[in-house]
């Protein structure tokens, strides 16, 4: 009889044991997921000569900036397109300038300023086609940390994957964690996830004006440039010789920086940061004007603000698309006037008659008429194209940038906007 219980019990044992086996082994399931590997550069491979070469066809444009009939486009973390502007009609690629890292640029004078990963570089332009490296400031963008045995973590290499996955792994599940090294993120988002993004200025004579996707700007003698959570602060009074002079706190997901007056705006993905600016060398937060979690681009004419909302983008992480119209007479106290729908705004820009030029993706680009904060109207649009942001010259003539190429357009009759041309992405 004891034999018997323990020969039963021995069974029930090794059934229960293969049982949680077998459940184990099919407690897996599909998933597909986005994963970004890390990717490490050492500092020779980035802190190379500043040399112009033979001009490359657009591929992965990001900002561009406008400065004395020359027109300066960001080649993703590759470098700067040199373009002849002159003619509008027939704008001419002349040169390429790499530099590793670079998604932002500002100008001043003969100096064009770029951040080349970890360092921010002090170029003269005077001949845009034969650059020359003045100052290099070293590892003064913080985001980029340092592995001794790997050298620098430049950014992450998306790629989307589908596999099994076991349901007991530690990271199964889970939205945004560490793997391997690398982070995995369930579904996929817009592409341009790690393309942040130049500098702002406002006035119909200025010879220089980028678009209102700005990390980078400058008002008098200063540059500011948003570093992760905090603003930097440099001392251009020697143009060709910036020197940091202070580091303001901010706020995480800061996005873009418009200089207005003696102010800073900032665009951060949960509202608009207002900073005084009367002791440039250390502004502070005069007021923010808070809104649901979204992109956020700022444009800043007269005693308003427009801003723009969007969703699709993982760092954005918002469900709105619309434009908000700001009343900033008390910089102390903005006000929202009105809120429009939009499809998806990216950048956007103003002239001095209140002509509204906003981008919408992959929707191409609306013409609005903003003299009437409370009775925004519609006046022209463009499909068939994509438009991330835009530098209006003046009344009726805009360039726009997207991942399609570089537009230029003739917006005289906003009913029938006439192309002058375009230098195209090339897959």
């Amino acid at each position: 009889m004891n034999k018997r219980i323990i020969t039963l019990s021995f069974l029930f044992a090794a059934l229960a044991i293969c049982m949680q086996s077998c459940i184990e082994d099919k407690c897996t399931e599909q998933r597909t997921y986005t994963y970004y590997e890390p990717v490490y550069l050492l500092s020779e491979d980035i802190r190379i000569d500043i040399q112009a070469e033979s001009p490359r066809e657009l591929r992965s444009p990001g900002k561009i900036y406008f400065h004395n009939q020359y027109v300066f486009i960001n080649e993703v973390r590759e470098g700067i397109h040199v373009i002849n502007n002159m003619n509008p009609s027939n704008p001419i690629n002349e040169a390429f300038v790499p530099i590793p890292g670079n998604l932002d640029i500002a100008v001043k004078g003969n100096i064009l300023y770029a951040d080349n990963y970890m360092d921010l570089l002090a170029i003269n332009i005077t001949n845009p086609t034969a650059p020359t490296l003045e100052k290099r400031v070293e590892d003064v963008f913080s985001w980029y940390a340092y592995n001794e045995e790997f050298g620098y973590n430049v950014h992450y290499e998306r790629t989307d994957r589908t596999e099994e996955l076991d349901c007991n792994h530690e990271w199964y599940g889970h939205f945004g964690v560490q793997h391997d090294g690398g982070v995995l993120l369930e579904s996929t988002f817009d592409s341009d996830v790690f393309m942040p993004t130049s500098t702002n200025n406002s006035g119909a004579a200025q010879q220089s004006v980028a678009g209102s996707m700005a990390r980078f700007g400058i008002a008098g003698e200063y540059l500011y440039a948003l570093d992760e959570g905090n603003m930097d602060v440099y001392s251009i009074a020697t143009a060709n010789c910036p020197e940091m002079k202070n580091e303001v706190y901010v706020g995480w997901s800061i996005e873009t920086l418009f200089p207005y007056g003696d102010h800073l705006f900032i665009g951060a993905s949960d509202g608009m940061y207002i900073f005084n600016n009367t002791d440039p060398e250390n502004p502070y937060e005069e007021s923010k004007f808070e809104h649901a979690r979204a992109c956020d681009p700022v444009y800043v004419s007269g005693e308003r603000a427009f801003v723009t909302l969007r969703n699709g983008n993982i760092e954005c992480d918002g469900f709105e698309n619309q434009l908000d119209i700001l009343d900033i007479r008390d910089l102390s106290n903005p006000v929202l006037i009105r809120s429009y729908n939009m499809d998806n705004p990216h950048g956007l820009s103003v002239t001095p008659n209140q002509k509204l030029f906003l981008c919408e993706g992959s929707y191409g680009m609306k013409v609005l008429d903003a003299t009437d904060s409370e009775n925004v109207t519609q006046l022209g649009a463009m499909n068939g194209f994509d438009a991330y942001d835009v530098i209006a010259l003046g009344e009726n003539h805009i360039m726009v940038i997207g991942k399609d190429g570089f537009y230029q357009f003739n917006t005289q009759d906003p009913n029938n906007i006439q192309e002058l041309s375009l230098i195209p992405v090339v897959q």
